[in-house]
């Protein structure tokens, strides 16, 4: 098979890493890829969605593979599908269950899916009169794509009013024209990612992602500064979320949904069972690098069977022990992260410690990769004494403006020895 992947993070350097180890794979396009990892197949350039459809169909690519969720919203699929090119993504009706908060939450409603209270305000003149019907803290959402970065949890009222109108007034752009207003849920938090083929949902197994910037949950939202999987859950808790999926399952059926793409359910364990916080339509990032570097399956194969509608058939393998990624930002993200830090040693890691390295904010200068954006790499590893490998890796991680989180995973490292007891 020709694929061609759409997007140049992280995520999709992960995707391309698993994709290459395919027997399937004759040849690998790119579109969009960062420096870091734009070796790994031909790269395509076009002006716009159209005329990438154009030249993959002159290339006779049989696969388009979507990273990011703006050009889902966008119609890439779409376009695709009028040259008679499947796609691992939604098309452009169903990416509106990431692309709007409130088409989501209706979504939820006509189909009985649980989810936390909720009022959509547009106007500031009906602030006052929305916040009224929630307890403080409350949960503040931009409507629509704000990469990862539009939900604000509000601690007292005067901050939710503030925090309200600023969203208004247009703090993301069009994405805050329209806010939710939602109850605070509390609990842990899942990221269940499935596969959908239009008549079977296939999950993969549960992740756990790390919004916050700083240890302890502590700092701004961010798009991700690290993840694991599995996850541990008692038998009742994956008894909830089997139950979740075949109700997600049953009501993708019911709206006839006819894409083939990803569902990614974030998913919080409250003490009343299982809610919906909200629904992406592509594969996470950073969960998607963990959940590849498990994965004992081949992806390429699956993402055939899915195009075929055959996911009934398909059975993922995964290896044994759990599987961790951290991100490394640049100084100052979220809001005003630092560029043009020069990163030095990644090859003299990988050897020194077996990681994983998935490249997201770089470009190259010179014969130096430096950081161009505000998350810049993932470190990765499976396996017995992975957490041990990365923070070693990261340690000796030549990159001056280097930022991340040093709790990631469930197991503490701050002792010297990995005694390996969660193999």
């Amino acid at each position: 098979m020709k694929v061609l992947i759409y997007g140049g993070g992280a995520r999709e350097h992960a995707l391309a890493w698993k994709i290459k180890q395919s027997p399937l794979l004759e040849k690998l396009y790119l579109y969009k890829p960062n420096d870091g990892f734009a070796a790994l197949g031909e790269v395509i350039n076009a002006e716009n969605n159209e005329t990438l459809a154009k030249i993959s169909k002159e290339k006779n690519i049989d696969l388009l593979v979507v990273g990011p969720e703006d050009p889902l919203v966008a119609g890439i699929v779409d376009e695709f599908k009028k040259v008679g090119i499947p796609a691992i993504g939604a098309d452009k009706k169903w990416a509106m269950l990431e692309g709007s908060k409130a088409y989501a939450k209706e979504f939820m409603q006509r189909n009985n899916i649980p989810t936390a209270k909720y009022e959509a305000i547009s106007s500031k003149k009906d602030l006052y009169s929305v916040l009224e019907k929630f307890t403080i803290p409350v949960v503040l959402k931009a409507d629509g794509l704000a990469a990862g970065k539009g939900v604000y949890i509000a601690t007292s009222r005067i901050d939710a009013e503030m925090t309200l109108k600023e969203f208004l007034e247009g703090k993301f752009g069009e994405a805050s024209g329209k806010v939710i207003v939602e109850e605070f849920l509390e609990g842990p938090e899942i990221s269940l990612i499935s596969l959908w083929d239009g008549n079977t949902l296939l999950p993969f197994i549960p992740a756990r992602d790390y919004k916050k910037l700083n240890d302890g949950n502590q700092g701004p939202n961010t798009g991700g500064m690290g993840a694991y999987c599995p996850v541990s859950l008692t038998a009742d808790e994956y008894k909830n979320i089997e139950e979740y999926l075949k109700k997600l399952e049953q009501a993708l059926k019911n709206e006839q949904a006819d894409f083939t793409g990803v569902i990614y359910s974030g998913l919080i364990l409250t003490p009343q069972g299982i809610k919906v916080l909200e629904y992406n339509m592509r594969f996470g990032d950073p969960e998607t690098q963990p959940l590849l570097m498990h994965l004992d399956s081949d992806l390429l194969k699956v993402f055939k069977m899915a195009v075929n509608k055959e996911l009934d058939k398909v059975d993922l393998k995964w290896k044994k022990g759990q599987s961790f990624c951290v991100v490394v930002a640049a100084d100052g993200y979220p809001e005003n992260p630092k560029k043009g830090g020069a990163i030095t040693n990644v090859e003299q890691i990988i050897q020194n410690h077996g990681v994983n390295v998935f490249f997201a904010g770089v470009k190259k200068e010179g014969n130096n990769l430096v950081a161009s954006g505000g998350r810049v790499l993932s470190i990765c590893q499976s396996g017995p004494c992975a957490q041990k490998y990365i923070y070693d890796a990261l340690l000796e991680l030549d990159f001056s403006d280097k930022v991340y989180r040093k709790d990631i995973g469930e197991v503490s490292l701050q002792k010297k020895d990995c005694t390996c007891d969660y193999e």
